[in-house]
């Protein structure tokens, strides 16, 4: 009995392992995902997401997907990475949040121009910005491809993108906090940005960031009744 139970055991830890990085690689080439960096595509050939960049890394995806700008919410990126960005002519802008709460709306409001493309005058935004690499000039606009990140990818990337889902793709609050779920966002670690974004009325939220902002058709059953979508 002992030895068909080390037969077994013997036999099964080798599919363990074919199915573990058969599932691996299945979900990093289908789903536009890399799970052990956070790694994710926001808009096809624009905006990609991700936690803490490194060396590696960010050689990994200047190569795969063309990165031109990187968006860094710590604050600042270590000197290394910094070093090789500036080597391969990657911009970074710097705007330290926190997970804690959500984003001032002068922060919220400069990482949305960043984002969509739009200019900006880096002086005035100089109590949001802690570090910056090749924003030269009085007016300002960063190349896509970009990259946002925080550390793990999960929290003040989670709201960041959630916000942009939102406000320039229509996406329902319900909908964006799903897709934080998705990426390893844990309501009850930092419930302020969880219950920011549920409280998020998008008509009302979006045009400060989006002025081209216009509100969802609400969806409607075959009687022509709005069907209500919760934000739970």
């Amino acid at each position: 009995m002992k030895l068909w139970k080390t037969i077994v055991v013997a036999a099964a830890i080798p599919a363990i392992i074919c199915l573990a990085v058969g599932g691996w690689y299945f979900f990093q080439h289908y789903d536009h995902r890399n799970y052990l960096f956070n790694l994710g595509e926001v808009v096809p050939g624009k905006i990609y997401r991700s936690g803490q960049l490194k060396v590696d890394n960010l050689e990994e995806v200047v190569k795969k997907y063309g990165i031109k700008s990187i968006v860094c919410l710590r604050g600042k990126e270590d000197s290394d990475v910094t070093a090789l960005a500036k080597q391969l002519g990657v911009k970074i802008i710097g705007i330290e949040l926190t997970a804690k709460r959500p984003p001032k709306p002068e922060q919220l409001g400069l990482i949305m121009k960043v984002l969509s493309g739009s200019s900006f005058n880096p002086s005035d935004y100089s109590g949001v910005i802690r570090q910056q690499l090749g924003l030269d000039g009085d007016s300002v606009k960063l190349s896509p491809p970009y990259i946002i990140h925080c550390a793990a990818g999960a929290d003040r990337t989670g709201y960041i993108v959630a916000v942009y889902r939102i406000c320039f793709q229509g996406w329902t609050p319900q909908k964006a906090r799903l897709e934080m779920l998705r990426y390893f966002h844990l309501p009850s670690q930092y419930p302020a940005l969880w219950a920011s974004l549920k409280q998020i009325d998008p008509p009302k939220f979006c045009p400060a960031y989006n002025p081209d902002y216009k509100p969802a058709i609400p969806a409607r059953n075959q009687e022509g009744e709005k069907i209500e979508q919760s934000n739970h």
